[in-house]
């Protein structure tokens, strides 16, 4: 007669090995072998020991503060307390260096805060990537439409010469 299946042709596990496998769970990670751990963790502290070094020589920049009132003058983007918040933001941090902030100051009342944030903009645009500068162009073709300083007009105008 022909087995019906072919258990008897594979191979089974003992057991014990059956026994094994239930007494292991597979929601507990195994310990760590050593020698691989420590080159983990020391890369781990070398990453913490740098990014409180530049948070160190950031100065105020590097503090969670600046952060959230950055978040802060960006979500007041558009509305009436824009003015006042980058005033505040401004006086206490000093122009930025960033990209994205230096766009954001564009909106700026004051147009010899906007002429620096020109002048820093200009130094960066190079390095930017292309769909950045398009950006950047049409910001400050709508800035040179809606100015009514002249000398706003025409470091905008030169900007987009530029790029």
């Amino acid at each position: 007669m022909v087995p019906k299946y072919d258990d008897d042709e594979r191979e089974r596990p003992s057991w014990r090995e059956i026994d094994r496998r239930k007494d292991r769970s597979r929601h507990v990670t195994p310990p760590p072998r050593p020698g691989r751990g420590r080159k983990a963790e020391a890369e781990r502290l070398r990453q913490q020991a740098l990014k409180a070094a530049e948070s160190l020589f950031a100065g105020k920049r590097g503090r969670p503060e600046y952060q959230k009132t950055l978040r802060t003058l960006e979500a007041q983007r558009g509305t009436p307390k824009f003015q006042a918040t980058a005033k505040k933001f401004l006086a206490e941090y000093g122009l930025p260096e960033d990209w994205s902030t230096l766009n954001l100051l564009l909106d700026y009342s004051d147009p010899e805060v906007v002429k620096e944030v020109l002048q820093s903009l200009r130094a960066l645009v190079k390095s930017r990537t292309r769909v950045e500068q398009q950006g950047l162009q049409g910001k400050l073709r709508t800035l040179a439409l809606t100015t009514n300083n002249l000398e706003l007009k025409q470091a905008a105008e030169a900007i987009i010469a530029e790029i």
